[in-house]
């Protein structure tokens, strides 16, 4: 329940973090239905850390050795708490996970806007009749990636013997794919080797496609 980003991630925030944690496990274990074993063990594990977390704290005394401990004994103390929250976290009111510092679940999907601009697309024919297409966003010079608000590429893709006149726009393109990667093969039979290859490419929100993005001008290569 809500992965393991609750824990906090400095020293003192998580010392706070852990000791809320327990005394409220320590209230309400019997309306939360944990057992007497379960409060034992973490109330146990706080004793043994607390201790070493001022210890490692006092810049003036503190060594090696403690600053060993403390951070041993703190990775022991995470594992527990995830364990702990993984059996019981789900049967928790949004409340109590509020007041333990957990993440509580969205199950809204948030909204995503219009995409307005065209992916960048680079070509390359493999051979075989395979033309593996990377398409990236403008942020990400170097590497293929994915518009943060689309869950596809689409596109729409014709062949035309070298020499011929290109297509005018993607509805003369009847044939199609949707990846939903941003680095993708299009697969086209060696017998087309020597055609050329005309598509057109848009970011895709698949559960609005009215949301999708706008068609790229034509993007050409030579199927080898």
């Amino acid at each position: 329940m809500g992965g393991k980003k609750y824990i906090p991630t400095t020293d003192d925030d998580f010392f706070n973090f852990q000791g809320n944690l327990v005394n409220l496990v320590v209230v309400n274990a019997v309306a939360w239905g944990v057992p007497p074993a379960e409060v034992t063990a973490l109330t146990t594990r706080r004793a043994a850390y607390e201790p070493l977390y001022h210890t490692a704290q006092n810049k003036t005394t503190r060594n090696r050795t403690d600053v060993l401990a403390h951070r041993q004994m703190r990775d022991r103390y995470e594992k527990e708490i995830r364990t702990f929250v993984r059996k019981y976290g789900d049967f928790l009111s949004d409340t109590a996970k509020r007041d333990l510092g957990l993440t509580i679940r969205d199950l809204e999907p948030t909204p995503r806007g219009k995409i307005d601009v065209i992916p960048y697309v680079n070509l390359k024919a493999i051979g075989g009749g395979e033309v593996q297409v990377r398409c990236r966003t403008e942020r990400d010079q170097t590497r293929a990636s994915m518009h943060p608000l689309a869950d596809a590429v689409k596109v729409r893709y014709t062949l035309m013997p070298v020499g011929e006149v290109p297509p005018e726009g993607q509805q003369t393109a009847k044939k199609s794919q949707v990846s939903r990667k941003a680095r993708f093969t299009i697969s086209l039979g060696d017998e087309q080797a020597g055609q050329r290859f005309y598509g057109f490419f848009r970011w895709v929100n698949l559960s609005n496609p009215a949301n999708s993005g706008p068609w790229s001008p034509v993007q050409t290569v030579i199927v080898a």
